[in-house]
């Protein structure tokens, strides 16, 4: 049988599962989109540029 401290323990641990963890998770999409388009931005500022008198 349980005794009233593991009882009391219990019953501040919880269940021990993340309950309501989707702003975290909506919230790191959003840092994650952010890298990438910032880092596709990096590139297409950084591409190289044909000179004006290049033939194609």
């Amino acid at each position: 049988m349980m005794t009233l401290s593991t009882l009391m323990l219990l019953a501040q641990v919880g269940s021990g599962r993340i309950q309501g963890g989707w702003g975290y998770v909506w919230a790191c999409y959003a840092i994650t989109i952010a890298t990438l388009a910032l880092y596709a931005l990096s590139l297409w500022v950084r591409r190289p540029r044909a000179s004006p008198d290049a033939k194609e």
